[in-house]
């Protein structure tokens, strides 16, 4: 980890703690799994990486009990593996681990799409709307791990439009691994001008109430994603 990479983390954590009502230990803690999870949904913290307990506490200033409780969290959520001398690294997955992730992803995210179609949420519409502008905004010249986190951010506004506590967390726990590999590489422009139709289509249905042809959507973006990401491992980028 770089110095540099330690100054934003901390600038990360502070905002958090400022914006929590609460500062209690519990909380203390799921706000540092909060910015360590997004550092690794982002591509900071890249797979293989050493996350070290003892040096965490130190470069965000808190003791290592909530530092340890946030790791164990993000152990539970496939992102970490932690070892017996309190130190770990960000989970490494093989080339079968993504293509099975992937297709569990294209399951359940066709379902979470189908689901917000039927619910018909309107800010939750909303939500997914400005997140698309937001990853239509991209072109080409975008770094890999800008173009996952605008990725990551339209399909987490779909997971929050189901409806479903349950369903929202089982989906994002699927979309971390498939993240945390898509930050590694950036789409060229017939890629990413592909995809940016896609998702315009999936919010087009989502926001017409056509669940079926949301779900169907869905379930064909990912299979395309998952193409692309098996090509990128077979050429070893």
């Amino acid at each position: 980890m770089q110095d540099d990479y330690f100054k934003d983390l901390y600038a990360e954590f502070e905002a958090v703690q400022q914006s929590s009502v609460n500062a209690s230990s519990k909380r203390l803690s799921e706000n540092l799994a909060y910015v360590i999870r997004k550092a690794i949904l982002s591509g900071v913290l890249q797979q293989g990486m050493p996350i070290r307990e003892r040096v965490l506490a130190q470069e965000l200033n808190v003791s290592r009990t909530p530092v340890r409780e946030a790791l164990f969290v993000l152990q539970g959520e496939g992102l970490v593996t932690l070892n017996h001398n309190r130190s770990g690294s960000v989970a490494h997955f093989s080339a079968e681990d993504i293509r099975n992730i992937y297709t569990l992803r294209g399951m359940l995210e066709g379902f979470t799409a189908e689901c917000a179609a039927k619910k018909g949420d309107a800010q939750k519409i909303e939500d997914i709307r400005q997140a698309l502008g937001r990853y239509q905004q991209l072109n080409a010249d975008a770094s890999c791990i800008a173009q996952a986190q605008a990725d990551l951010e339209f399909h987490e506004a779909i997971c929050a439009a189901s409806g479903s506590q349950m369903l929202m967390t089982i989906t994002r726990q699927v979309l971390a691994v498939t993240i945390t590999h898509r930050s590694r590489y950036a789409y060229t422009a017939q890629q990413l001008a592909q995809a940016q139709t896609q998702h315009e289509s999936i919010f087009n249905a989502i926001a017409t109430g056509d669940y079926a042809l949301a779900k169907w959507l869905m379930s064909e973006h990912v299979s395309k994603s998952s193409e692309l990401a098996m090509q990128h491992l077979a050429s070893g980028l």
